[in-house]
């Protein structure tokens, strides 16, 4: 059963602190538990990833490489129907995350050349998870940026299910990218595997894609050596609606992100006390209990418990929703009007569905080319450019105490 607060009269970090987000990845038994299982990855490769597999997952992968045939497989498999959506959401998610993409650029003034280079990262590892049910999706929206930003070497880790296999949807979807590593490893120790290479899985630069609390904390473990994402988690909605919005959508809204379950969380802001009343009796079965209905004052209330909640998804249903977007400043993705449901985003519309939670929306961004590459800048200076701004650089450098540093522009000067 969902639960009903009244904000009208509190502030948004208190009621903020009431909502449902677990954070399950920060705990210490967590953190220590992935920790040791990639610290092992580390020091025993193979044997290690075979063995948290048979633990965790039941089986033993052999190998742990999937065949390229059995993507080809898969892939040839696909009923012509179901390959016309994936190529579908492919077309658009590849779309969008080219208009994205960073370029390179350079200006000159008076001699002095200065610029930045965007390359792509020359390896990246992608997660896929599984838990309660394969998500070729997430390999859609993660690797079509990846390829977008020109990564050459791909690499994926799937968790294999009972008869330890990939999904075939999870092969399928690789093969229609034309992406042919693919690992039957999953968990923290597929992080560790990616992180720091084992006999059977080359080292990567940055690792993304979401996954369960060990997961996440096995990211966090391995931050530093190699790059990783913003946390992915549990999910979560917030949507914003008027006496306008229908009930029963709005519901079905809800719904669909609680649907996830496993720590997700949806939530309600709305003025209209109908509104609530209308929606609540439709919310049944198990996602219900991670539905929060919240009455607020009005939609600057509303935008104001949500910036502070950062959600990872807001939908946006108002008939005031240009002035609530505008200023909705922390947040994953936002979903704007009645015809819009977030599921769009989840599957085909175009922006990746890899998107910060836990409230990392306020400091962090979706999954976008610009998680695939890096940026070198440079500079490049004539005599007479050096002239005009070397006794500056002199100046500043000895006033910090760094003698050679202004000597080894004088020694040019002189």
């Amino acid at each position: 059963m969902a639960r009903t607060l009244d904000a009208r009269d509190r502030s948004p970090e208190d009621l903020v602190r009431e909502l449902r987000r677990p954070g399950g990845f920060l705990s210490p038994r967590v953190r220590d538990s992935a920790r040791r299982i990639v610290e092992d990855v580390r020091e025993r490769g193979d044997d290690a990833l075979i063995e948290y597999t048979e633990r965790f997952d039941g089986v033993r992968p052999d190998p742990i490489r999937v065949p390229e045939a059995e993507i080809a497989v898969a892939r040839e498999a696909l009923a012509p129907e179901v390959e016309e959506s994936f190529r579908v959401a492919i077309e658009n998610v590849r779309a969008f995350h080219k208009r994205e993409m960073d370029r390179s650029w350079e200006i000159s003034r008076n001699g002095a050349t200065t610029g930045q280079r965007v390359r792509p990262l020359r390896r990246a590892g992608i997660y896929t998870p599984g838990g309660h049910g394969a998500y070729p999706s997430t390999l859609v929206m993660a690797g079509v940026p990846a390829q977008v930003a020109g990564v050459s070497s791909i690499c994926v880790c799937a968790p294999p299910g009972p008869d330890g296999q990939v999904s075939k949807w999870v092969l399928a979807v690789a093969g229609l990218l034309g992406l042919g590593e693919i690992y039957a490893v999953g968990g923290a120790q597929a992080i560790g595997a990616m992180a720091y290479g084992t006999e059977s899985i080359a080292a990567v630069n940055k690792i993304v894609g979401p996954g369960n609390d060990y997961v996440t904390a096995a990211k966090l473990e391995v931050f530093g050596i190699i790059g990783v994402d913003a946390p992915q988690g549990p999910s979560e909605v917030v949507v914003i609606a008027d006496a306008s919005a229908f009930p029963e959508r709005v519901a079905r809204d809800l719904m669909a992100q609680a649907e996830h379950l496993s720590g997700a969380s949806a939530i309600l802001l709305t003025p209209s006390a109908n509104l609530i009343e209308e929606v609540e009796p439709l919310l049944t079965g198990e996602p219900a209990e991670l539905i929060t209905l919240v009455r607020v004052r009005d939609a600057d209330q509303a935008v104001e418990i949500s910036n502070v909640y950062a959600p990872e998804h807001a939908h946006v249903i108002s008939e005031d929703y240009e002035i609530i977007v505008q200023n909705l400043d922390a947040v994953g993705m936002v979903a704007i009007g009645d015809f819009s449901p977030v599921a769009l985003g989840d599957y085909a519309a175009g922006p990746s569905h890899a998107l910060p939670t836990g409230g990392a929306a306020s400091w962090a961004s979706a999954l976008g080319t610009h998680d695939f590459t890096v940026r070198t800048n440079y500079i490049h200076f004539t005599q007479d450019a050096l002239r005009e701004i070397g006794p500056h650089v002199e100046r500043l450098a000895r006033l910090e105490g760094f003698e050679n540093h202004a000597a080894s522009v004088e020694v040019r000067l002189k």
